[in-house]
């Protein structure tokens, strides 16, 4: 039977099996480690979030590290790969650099709005947490491959792109803009008005001339 491949952590945890209070729990300190932090988010806060007591969270988890790891270790074993092969298998053939830069930050920014709160928290972990940084960097290793033979393979058989470039500076070309302006949307000027379209359309520019011969 084919993997079902959720949208969104949301979603996938909309649909797993568990107590409802277990998943008030993870959706209530989903949204607040997102939005203040892990350091700055106290169990009492989650409690009163959820609706529930404090002892409801350390009856499902032991400690508040417990409750951060129930969210992110499913999306390094479980989600990421399957969201991986998903995507991969989408790249379209095309003639053109711009057309391929178009397809992938158009379908990445989307992948990162649909899991805003669990991307915020994840990257914010990546910075601090030895366990979650060991995690991600053998998923990034495991991708190495793919990302060489479908998304590097594609920008190259264009014809157009700088020869001196690595997989490694495409990457950092593309997860440069796409994190950055997911950060400044999200974290950084949230305020701050936007135009997606236009704002999308620029970094694939950007993209483009920086990739092209």
């Amino acid at each position: 039977m084919k993997q079902v491949i959720f949208a969104s952590y949301r979603d996938w945890l909309t649909e797993q099996e568990m107590p409802k209070g277990k998943r008030a729990v993870i959706q209530s300190a989903l949204e607040l480690f997102s939005r203040n932090g892990y350091d700055g988010t106290a169990t009492i806060e989650i409690a009163k979030h959820a609706g529930v007591s404090q002892a409801t969270i350390f009856k499902y988890f032991k400690t508040k590290q417990d409750l951060l790891e129930s969210i992110l270790m499913p999306i390094v074993s479980d989600l990421l790969p399957n969201y991986r092969e998903d995507f991969l298998a989408t790249i379209p053939t095309t003639k053109t650099i711009q057309q391929t830069v178009h397809f992938l930050v158009q379908n990445r920014f989307q992948f990162l709005e649909d899991n805003t709160d669990v991307m915020l928290i994840f990257f914010s972990q990546m910075m601090t947490n030895p366990q979650m940084k060991a995690k991600m960097m053998q998923f990034i290793k495991e991708t190495e491959p793919q990302f060489v033979t479908r998304i590097y393979g594609a920008l190259k058989q264009t014809g157009e792109l700088r020869e001196e470039l690595t997989p490694l500076a495409v990457f950092r070309t593309f997860g440069g803009q796409l994190i950055a302006y997911f950060l400044q949307r999200t974290k950084i000027l949230p305020e701050q008005p936007t135009d997606e379209e236009d704002d999308l359309r620029l970094i694939e520019d950007i993209i483009v001339a920086a990739l092209s011969k």
